[in-house]
């Protein structure tokens, strides 16, 4: 069975789509466009737009991350800096977003 083309604004509108459902981070997209059969400077230059309007940002990613992690999966924090890490997403967001939950617990 072969894979359908599609052309650049059908992946940007199946990308918008697919991070209109749930908080996404860049990796994930970038692998959901690979299998999408989107080449790596499209899949650059969507993952670009994504953020300018606002469908990706990683610092909020992270935030639904620990809260997700933490409060309905009972993950540890040092898992769930783990998990953030393999996403390869900025130290200081994850530092940053861990302390928002620390902040939230010590309340």
């Amino acid at each position: 069975m072969e894979r359908p083309e599609y052309s650049p604004d059908e992946l940007r509108q199946k990308a918008e789509r697919y991070c209109a459902r749930a908080e996404r981070c860049p990796m994930q997209v970038r692998q959901k466009l690979y299998q999408w059969g989107a080449d790596s400077s499209l899949r650059d230059e969507i993952v670009a737009h994504l953020e300018a309007h606002h469908y990706l940002d990683t610092a909020r990613f992270c935030c639904a991350y620990v809260h997700d992690h933490y409060f309905l999966n009972r993950w540890p924090v040092e898992k769930i800096r783990a998990g953030l890490y393999q996403l390869r997403l900025p130290n200081d967001e994850i530092s940053e977003a861990l302390r928002q939950l620390a902040e939230s617990l010590a309340e």
